[in-house]
């Protein structure tokens, strides 16, 4: 009789520690996890009920601020074997619930080394499937410009600065829409068309090829619905992607979409090379098509709840709405100007001059421009990665526009480097620079709009960064005729490099984390 009583007792005892532990969870109080050598403390039924001691790895709610052996109430003996066995159950139940609480409530996360959005299903599904597609569109680039030289003759440079115009002037008209129909409709329509628009082109050009009547006009038109496919689903791919992983995943999926497309951008044109040469261009751009079947599919299966409710407000009214909320706000206005000023002087007409210099300044022909090209790839494979991983890291504004200031900086010194080495590293520079700045841009604009309004603003901030795309040509072309290349560019990023730091002299909040 006494000994099932004192077994019962210590059962008894095991649940009221396991109680004990809820209810530390409960007030808030710090439970530690790793334990303090020699702090014991014994709970007390009553006056006749035995003390078991329970091993404690913190403050206790019956501690009342001390954390040790209890000296006014000396541990009582428990002599039997079976006893002492519910009494090592008991504790360790309630260390394995404290140790589980704890770590759940006060206890730090442990310092991850992953791809935490890669962590949401959906989100790596939707990854997995737009790498294939944008695979896809790197194989697009080289063939087309490949068919254009061969279409074109003499005219070849004429046409292929159209066909950059081509691809970026709907962004110039339509990219306000886009924002605009990610915040009335369902995102994932939207990227649905998008996609569907892109197919069509795609297999259109290549039944032109395979046919045998493709034309300049033919590759024209295809980058007018190109372009015109990017400026509306753009914002609604934004958008959808924060749907799908949250604030809190937000940076490194579209760390990881990043990553996806520098590396497509290697992977494309070496497949589009091998078809071209075995197949012809029209095979190429036939599995380009093919490229956007698994996301299509993808994107009509999958379910993504929005962010917040479609409005129904009238689409003028609506576009008013996100760019006086863009004005209103200095810190995102602000963050736009910072990378659309590199847009409008410099942007992809600089990565078309990198050919100039390989071949009349650094004097390393076409192997040694593709490791050029190489070089800015694997500096921005580098950042991405680096913005991918789980890490509690706060980027400033000021990060961002130094981000921005750096590549321009590599860009001022690479124009009057003579030095194959030094160049480069300086495209290394510029290629991880880029990325930090877009991508850090990109999420800090995501996550200072509200969620009525996000689809606009990244509409507003679609405009800035491509739209303004169709003004660098003219102008970096122009500077180049008349200076050569290396002062045009040089010329470029130092006005570039100025009004950064303008814009850091004259916007106070760049300098607050956020």
């Amino acid at each position: 009789m006494g000994r099932r009583s004192r077994a019962g007792r210590a059962r008894s005892l095991g649940r009221d520690v396991q109680a004990q532990v809820l209810r530390t969870s409960v007030t808030g109080l710090r439970i530690a996890v790793r334990s303090l050598e020699g702090g014991r403390h014994h709970l007390h039924q009553s006056r006749r009920e035995p003390r078991v001691r329970a091993v404690r790895r913190g403050r206790s709610p019956c501690a009342h601020g001390f954390t040790g052996t209890s000296r006014e109430h000396p541990p009582t003996r428990i002599h039997s074997d079976r006893d002492r066995s519910h009494q090592d159950l008991a504790e360790q139940r309630a260390d394995a619930l404290e140790v589980e609480l704890g770590a759940g409530v006060d206890a730090p996360a442990p310092r991850r080394i992953q791809f935490d959005a890669l962590g949401v299903p959906v989100f790596r599904w939707y990854w997995i499937t737009s790498w294939i597609s944008f695979t896809g569109d790197g194989m697009e680039n080289v063939i087309r410009n490949v068919l254009v030289y061969q279409l074109a003759g003499a005219a070849a440079p004429f046409w292929l600065g159209m066909m950059v115009f081509a691809h970026w002037v709907p962004f110039t008209f339509f990219s306000l829409y886009g924002g605009v129909l990610a915040d009335r409709y369902d995102n994932r329509k939207v990227q649905i068309i998008a996609q569907l628009l892109l197919m069509a082109a795609a297999t259109t050009v290549a039944w032109a090829t395979l046919a045998g009547f493709v034309s300049t006009w033919w590759l024209f038109g295809l980058l007018l619905l190109h372009g015109f496919a990017g400026a509306i689903g753009g914002p609604a791919q934004q958008t959808l992607v924060h749907a799908m992983v949250g604030r809190a995943n937000l940076l490194s999926a579209v760390s990881l979409n990043s990553t996806a497309r520098q590396f497509s951008q290697v992977v494309g044109p070496a497949v589009a090379g091998l078809i071209v040469v075995l197949f012809g261009p029209g095979w190429g751009f036939l599995v380009n098509a093919a490229t956007f079947v698994p996301l299509l599919v993808f994107l009509a299966v999958v379910r993504v709840p929005p962010l917040a409710a479609q409005e129904s407000i009238p689409i003028r009214s609506s576009l008013r709405d996100g760019l006086r909320f863009v004005r209103a706000r200095s810190f995102i206005s602000s963050l736009i100007v910072v990378e659309m000023l590199g847009v409008i002087f410099l942007g992809h007409t600089f990565n078309s001059f990198v050919v100039l210099f390989a071949h009349d300044v650094l004097h390393v022909g076409d192997l040694g421009y593709a490791f050029l090209l190489v070089g800015s790839g694997i500096g921005a494979v580098g950042a991405a990665m680096y913005l991918a991983y789980a890490r509690d890291r706060t980027h400033s504004g000021r990060f961002v526009v130094g981000a921005a200031a750096v590549e321009m900086a590599a860009v001022l010194v690479f124009a009057f480097s003579t030095n194959y080495t030094l160049s480069f590293l300086l495209l290394l520079v510029v290629g991880a620079s880029a990325v930090l700045t877009q991508s850090l841009t990109n999420t800090k604009i995501q996550l200072s709009a509200p969620d009525a309004l996000r689809g606009r603003v990244m509409g507003a901030y679609t405009f800035g960064t491509q739209g303004m795309r169709v003004l660098n040509g003219p102008i970096l072309g122009g500077a180049a005729i008349l200076f050569g290349a290396p002062a045009a560019v040089a010329g470029a990023a130092a006005v570039v490099l100025a009004g950064l730091g303008l814009i850091l002299a004259r916007v106070p909040q760049l300098k607050q984390d956020r």
